[in-house]
């Protein structure tokens, strides 16, 4: 583990389309197009650059965790909200996702791992153990994400519009979950009654995705900025 890594906190991911959700080639394309405008500018501040998309259904990016205003720990939740906003914009499409310590560029074995286990996403370049650790805390949010609908998944970013946890200000390294937005404020902007939304939001198990995406962004943080 190199000295540059660990204090730049930079990770490269890769994301490849497995399930392109009965779209064309062509618009499938261009859906991953728009997506990429979208999300890149709503996470700039920790992207080194807009997501790259390539033809074949995968886009491509790097991150460093500690371009965020409150530093690593803050950098960590953006990425992990980032990969869940990313498949959310994108359902019925499915992709698995790679992410690599430092500046990597050898996606494949991740992806391989990725398809053989039918994982959401992969850890590689750190330490065996850590691989794992990220792997299997993705895993969990992965089942949740693949197993909503359409619906649910645009109620669920519209619960969540603000993000789902922040760095608790003054608190240096502490988080806290971000206040959702109301029912009906949900209820009102998709013309359905609120309990058409509770009832969604229940079978989506929201809460329970909550926890998980702190408990990733916890994870992410001790491993790759060194706090574990």
């Amino acid at each position: 583990m190199s000295a540059i890594a660990t204090a730049t906190g930079l990770l490269s991911l890769q994301a490849r389309v497995v399930n392109p959700g009965g779209t064309t080639p062509a618009v499938l394309q261009r859906r991953l197009e728009l997506v990429a405008d979208a999300v890149s500018e709503r996470y700039r501040g920790i992207l080194n650059a807009p997501l790259m998309v390539h033809e074949g259904g995968s886009f491509s990016f790097q991150v460093t965790l500690e371009n965020a205003p409150a530093g690593g720990l803050e950098g960590s939740a953006r990425l992990v909200e980032m990969i869940c906003e990313l498949t959310l914009r994108l359902t019925p499409v499915r992709c698995h996702f790679a992410l690599l310590r430092g500046a990597g560029s050898d996606f494949e074995p991740a992806f391989k791992e990725a398809r053989e286990q039918r994982l959401f996403l992969v850890g590689s370049g750190f330490r065996g153990i850590d691989n794992h650790s990220i792997t299997g805390a993705f895993a969990g949010i992965g089942v949740l994400l693949w197993g909503w609908t359409e619906r649910q998944s645009q109620f669920v970013r519209a619960l969540l519009r603000e993000g789902v946890v922040a760095v608790e200000a003054g608190s240096g390294n502490q988080l806290r979950f971000v206040a959702e937005r109301k029912r009906r404020e949900i209820a009102a902007a998709f013309k359905v009654s609120p309990s058409v939304v509770t009832e969604c939001l229940q079978a989506a198990q929201v809460k329970r995705f909550r926890y998980q995406v702190w408990a990733a962004t916890d994870l992410l943080h001790r491993i790759v900025c060194g706090d574990a």
